[in-house]
């Protein structure tokens, strides 16, 4: 038998989703391992080669694919843990990375602060040098500045070094010659170059992108080659990928070299597997949800294509390359509940993580959290936890609950846990507006595709708050995010600054600047086995009018032979304005639109695992129910239904309330909705009173 597998390290748990060549999806859960995430990879690889029946080694050598997604880089700039990194640039521009912006990102709060810099202010070097606007040398690079510069940071003992120069996107020589030194006089120093990085215009952003490689760099580097070395050692012949924040895949060559493309990974693959399970109905529109343990992401997919940004953040600091534009929040199933100092609830975002985790784990946890209040509102099994792998304490769970929320509140046990409840759906439904609302879309005419350990319990509520139609539960929502990365394609982006108004376009500058980007693409790809019919380029540009500061990128069509003519441009800058109105509300066909960015993304078409169909098997589906158990609904608790997932089947319906259990995951059925299982074992739930068939055709549109 041969096997793909997902790989998700996660914050509480790490997510295994394995699926064979005749389209058998099996979905694993282990606690994640913060000190060392590669404990929590290969205690998962274990698990499952045990509960294959599988000889470990035997196990590994059947695995074609693994596609892994990593929290190590988001980790080190979270926790400050980075490499020790230097930074050169142009003399006089020493504190241009530090200054940031030189604004105050949040103007009325006294007590903000920046972040801590990722590159401490005598560790950055200058280096007499200078390119002018056009590209044009004005200084050469002075190289005794250059050897000094190198030598104070070896002496400083640094791991990494960012180097970035003014206008080095127009003309990387400098660059090029202090990496040319790097590697003849400082050879074990990681290193970046913003030329190679993010050769685009705006000195600071492109500066913080290049230092944020540069811290993250050796650490993942560090990780990927222990993990590629033992997976080898044991016996795995397969091709390793990562995830990156722009919903592809990578090589491990070159995620290390671009370390900062992995940075919210893990995350990022969740659009892809939405979008992927809401084309199994022809839905082209979808927000997608996962909600894991310790974070709520939210992602909105329109017209088949989720959302990108170029004006990414991470820990405080700003990244540009392009990335899913995914929200979050600190709000999960270990998410902590406390009072504030006005007698309100408040839940999140501080987690309690898997160590010690919800005080139910019987891990040592006393505070109560999200997870605590559903287990004692009856949705979840404590008995039954991961398929009963674990058995939760309720008692500890009732003492966290009413010692830090009921009894100051003078609540009792039950209000409290369903306030919490209310609290952290409230929270995750505002979540769900930025990415809808605040984008001027209307979540209504959306579907939610729900993901996560915990989402399936809390999705109805949330889908009610926003009055979301169609919530679709896939059978492997508990793993959703490696269910993604086993769905992704390779991706690279490439950019190139262009600076020009729209009348002096210079169609030969034009189409130099793309077909330079169309040959590393492609170079990359074919390093990476992609054969050519298997390569498909996107182009677009980033356009604003003159004078405006913030640009909209806009699809530039190409033909076939890749070469960029007059109708094109004329093309392109009908949408723009149509663009720019939908985004703004006014446009001005009229004005002069400047060119600022050329992009190319390039798509290495990778073979998807088949999901199996599985037979009809009625409407009843009594035959796998399990029992009856107390389950908190509004003012009190019912009698509710409790089914077993695993004997539910094809055409089966439930009408809520109801609950339905996976061996790692229970999908709540609240009175208000009724839910039906389709041939791909995936869960449909919409409120009652609705017809499924009425509402996949108006969603259709």
């Amino acid at each position: 038998m041969k096997y793909s597998l997902g790989i998700d390290v996660g914050g509480t748990f790490t997510d295994f989703l394995l699926v064979d060549e005749t389209g058998i999806l099996e979905a694993y859960k282990v606690l994640s391992t913060p000190k060392d995430p590669s404990i929590a990879v290969f205690n998962g690889l274990h698990e499952i080669a045990e509960a294959k029946g599988l000889h470990y080694r035997e196990f590994l050598r059947q695995i074609q694919i693994v596609v892994h997604g990593t929290t190590i880089t988001t980790n080190a700039v979270l926790t400050g843990n980075g490499a020790k990194t230097g930074f050169i640039t142009t003399k006089d521009f020493r504190d241009v990375l530090n200054m940031r912006r030189g604004i105050k990102e949040r103007q009325y709060d006294s007590r903000y602060a920046p972040p801590l810099p990722l590159v401490s202010r005598y560790l950055i070097r200058t280096v007499e040098e200078r390119v002018d606007c056009e590209g044009r040398e004005v200084v050469a690079l002075n190289y005794d500045d250059c050897l000094a510069a190198i030598q104070k940071l070896k002496d400083e003992h640094v791991e990494a070094i960012g180097v970035s120069f003014m206008y080095s996107f127009l003309n990387p020589l400098h660059e090029q010659e202090v990496g040319n030194l790097l590697k003849e006089h400082f050879p074990e120093a990681y290193i970046s170059l913003s030329s190679e990085i993010l050769p685009q215009v705006r000195f600071y952003e492109r500066n913080s992108t290049t230092a944020m490689n540069a811290y993250v760099g050796p650490p993942l580097k560090h990780y990927i080659e222990s993990i590629m070395a033992r997976l080898a050692a044991d016996n795995f012949k397969g091709t390793l990928l990562l995830m990156q924040s722009n919903g592809g895949v990578m090589s491990p060559e070159v995620a290390m070299r671009f370390a900062a493309n992995t940075l919210l990974s893990g995350p990022a693959a969740g659009p892809v597997a939405g979008l992927i399970f809401g084309r199994m109905y022809d839905l082209e529109n979808v927000i997608t949800v996962d909600m894991g343990g310790s974070s709520f992401d939210a992602c909105l997919v329109r017209s088949g294509k989720a959302n990108l940004t170029t004006e990414g953040e991470v820990g405080g600091h700003k990244i540009c390359f392009p990335m899913l534009d995914i929200h979050s929040i600190g709000a999960g199933g270990g998410s902590i509940a406390r009072i504030d100092s006005g007698g309100i609830i408040r839940v999140g975002p501080q987690s309690a993580g898997a160590s010690p985790g919800p005080a139910c784990y019987g891990l040592g946890g006393e505070q109560p959290t999200v997870t605590d209040a559903d287990l004692l509102l009856g949705y979840i099994d404590g008995n039954y936890f991961h398929g009963g792998r674990e058995v939760l304490d309720v008692e500890v769970a009732k003492r966290a609950v009413y010692d830090k929320i009921a009894k100051p509140l003078g609540l009792n046990l039950s209000e409290a846990a369903y306030g919490i409840y209310r609290i952290v759906n409230n929270n995750m439904a505002t979540g769900l507006s930025v990415v809808s609302v605040g984008k001027g879309y209307d979540p209504r005419e959306f579907s939610l595709v729900v993901g996560g350990g915990a989402g399936p319990i809390h999705a109805p509520m949330i889908a009610k708050e926003v009055d979301i139609p169609l919530i679709i539960i896939p059978k492997s929502s508990s793993v959703f995010c490696a269910a993604g990365m086993l769905m992704s394609d390779l991706i690279h982006n490439y950019v190139r600054s262009y600076t020009c108004l729209h009348d002096k376009i210079d169609l030969d500058r034009l189409n130099i600047l793309f077909g330079q980007m169309r040959m590393e693409a492609f170079e990359s790809l074919r390093t990476e086995g992609v054969s050519s019919d298997r390569i498909s380029l996107i182009y677009s540009v980033d356009l604003r009018y003159e004078g405006q500061f913030n640009e909209v990128e806009i699809p530039l069509i190409v033909d076939t032979s890749g070469v960029i003519q007059d109708s094109d441009i004329t093309s392109l800058l009908q949408n723009f304005h149509q663009r720019h109105g939908e985004l703004n509300g006014y446009s001005l066909p009229g004005s002069l639109a400047e060119f600022i960015n050329l992009r190319l993304l390039a798509r290495g078409t990778m073979d998807k695992p088949s999901i199996k169909e599985t037979p009809y098997a009625g409407k009843d589906p009594s035959g796998a129910f399990k029992c009856e158990r107390q389950a908190y609904f509004n003012d009190g608790f019912l009698n509710v239904p409790v089914y077993d997932g695993a004997k539910m089947g094809y055409g089966n319906m439930v009408h809520g309330p109801a609950i339905i259990q996976e061996a790692i995951a229970t999908v709540l059925v609240t009175p208000d909705y009724s839910l039906y299982i389709d041939k791909f074992s995936n869960y449909l739930m919409h409120r009652k009173g609705f017809s499924l068939k009425e509402l996949l055709a108006k969603l259709r549109g």
